[in-house]
């Protein structure tokens, strides 16, 4: 069996931890982050307000040991990745969900002993030696030449495959997205200015950006664009995105129309879609029941293709609605990343 360390036990880190409860393909060995409180980690791994009471598993702390079933994660509070001895835990591969540069920049450093790979679960401009998406480019991965990994962002794994089917099969001229994506943490409940919100080392200068989380819809950029450039180079030519904040907690959408460069149907483009999921079991599912972004909880997949609001124009402007859980879908992808990088 693989065994895992995860770099960072926040909500990502404590989704992959209660996938693999109900997966159970790897071991986890290890858990590294900041805060030393442990039994704070233990109590939020036990109870989370979006995916509730883990009801079936115990969960209890011993010395510097979580134990979960039994079964013991060692953790340890150290600021930078390269200081956890991963390797001497028999580690195969760390899972840097920190979100901090300084680890993607020092993840090489953590490449020792057992440790084979390293993931890190965003989309950083350096330090990493390839972008993975399964269903996208993951034909392009080199076992033998990457080990530093990123699996993107999870509004990149929410379009990246369904951009990738639709630009092979049909083409795409240009693409217009709009991603409406919850709340997150370093945001104002009330409002206030740029600089009382919790994102270290912001640039942002739109005072909007302060604003409550709770009460609005709050325009800002997206870094959508960025992440797909680093999955399909020539994305970046063809592709324009821009993001609503919305009040809510979980589970995002993406809105979106692209012009094609081949006349097709909606039929054909049906079909297309049937043999994606086939070919990429996990990666995208269709659906077209009548239902709300929160029904959309906890669901595995990249993305769900709403199959009530796909609409092509005069056989080139296709229209299309994408639901994502943006913690337990992106984690999901990232924890289905783990065999295929090995």
């Amino acid at each position: 069996m693989v065994t895992i360390g995860i770099n960072g036990f926040g909500r990502i880190g404590r989704a992959l931890t209660r996938i693999n409860l109900r997966h159970k393909k790897y071991r986890l060995a290890a858990i590294n982050d900041i805060d030393q409180d442990i039994d704070n980690h233990a109590y939020l791994l036990k109870y989370d307000t979006s995916y509730g009471k883990l009801r079936d598993d115990k969960v209890e702390v011993e010395g510097d040991l979580i134990k979960v079933n039994g079964d013991a994660i060692k953790t340890f509070s150290e600021r930078e990745i390269k200081d956890v001895p991963w390797g001497q835990l028999g580690i195969d591969v760390v899972i840097d969900a920190s979100g901090v540069l300084q680890n993607v920049l020092q993840a090489k450093e953590a490449l020792t002993g057992s440790v084979k790979k390293v993931i890190v679960t965003h989309a950083p401009n350096q330090g990493i030696d390839f972008s993975y998406m399964y269903g996208v480019n993951s034909e392009q991965y080199d076992k033998s030449r990457h080990d530093v990994i990123s699996s993107s962002i999870c509004d990149a794994n929410a379009l990246g495959p369904f951009y990738t089917l639709v630009d092979h099969e049909f083409g795409i001229e240009l693409g217009e997205v709009t991603t409406l994506h919850p709340w997150l943490s370093y945001q104002n409940l009330l409002d206030g200015t740029l600089q009382s919100v919790s994102s270290p080392g912001h640039q942002w200068r739109d005072f909007a950006l302060g604003r409550s989380s709770v009460g609005s819809l709050i325009p800002k950029e997206t870094t959508l664009c960025g992440a797909m450039t680093k999955l399909v180079p020539d994305s970046i030519e063809k592709l324009h995105a821009f993001s609503f904040r919305t009040p809510t907690s979980i589970v995002s959408s993406i809105d979106g129309a692209f012009l094609l460069r081949k006349e097709t149907t909606l039929e054909e483009v049906h079909d297309a879609l049937k043999t994606y999921t086939e070919t990429y079991p996990g990666v995208l599912k269709l659906d077209a029941r009548s239902l709300v972004s929160i029904d959309y909880l906890g669901n595995e997949c990249g993305a769900a293709v709403d199959l009530r609001w796909l609409h092509l124009n005069r056989g080139k402007m296709l229209k299309f609605v994408l639901w994502y859980d943006n913690e337990w879908g992106y984690a999901s992808r990232v924890y289905d990343m783990i065999n295929r990088l090995l």
